[in-house]
């Protein structure tokens, strides 16, 4: 199995975004193949839903969202290429726009992904480095236009 694209990590700046298309279908299979290779796979939706529900006062709501997803994502992430940064992949990141929980999802994105290379696997639309669901496009979205992402995908064996 080729992984390609993680050769480019660390070389992009100062983030480390890579950004896998793959289509629902493949979704799981895709996450398969990334955990043969070594590397850890999150459901971000479910792992801080989960915190969320152990909260009992929701005043720190935003901080203890954001202060969980670095420590999650930083825990889980691995070496897979020696002398490259440690590498994890997420998925399902729709809580991260829930207007409740008050999160910049895309600047705490970029600050974790300035230690720790984040392989985003996207099965929606994107669009100029805007990844949205299609529904409601300008109002939910991650806007990670301001940053290179290397595209995975169509184009690497995974």
């Amino acid at each position: 199995m080729g992984l390609d694209f993680l050769n480019n990590i660390g070389e992009a700046g100062r983030h480390n975004l890579i950004l896998l298309r793959c289509d629902t279908h493949a979704l799981k299979e895709t996450i398969e193949k990334l955990r043969h290779a070594g590397i850890h796979v999150i459901n971000i939706g479910k792992e801080l839903s989960e915190k969320l529900q152990a909260i009992e006062s929701a005043k720190f709501l935003t901080i203890e969202s954001q202060e969980y997803l670095y420590v999650l994502i930083e825990k889980q992430a691995r070496q897979v290429i020696p002398g490259k940064p440690k590498v994890v992949a997420i998925y399902n990141l729709g809580i991260l726009l829930e207007p409740s929980l008050s999160l910049n999802a895309s600047n705490l994105l970029k600050e974790i992904s300035k230690n720790v290379a984040i392989v985003i696997l996207w099965d929606h639309l994107s669009s100029g480095g805007l990844l949205h669901w299609g529904i409601q496009q300008e109002q939910y979205h991650l806007n990670l236009s301001d940053i290179y992402i290397a595209e995975g995908g169509t184009k690497y064996e995974v």
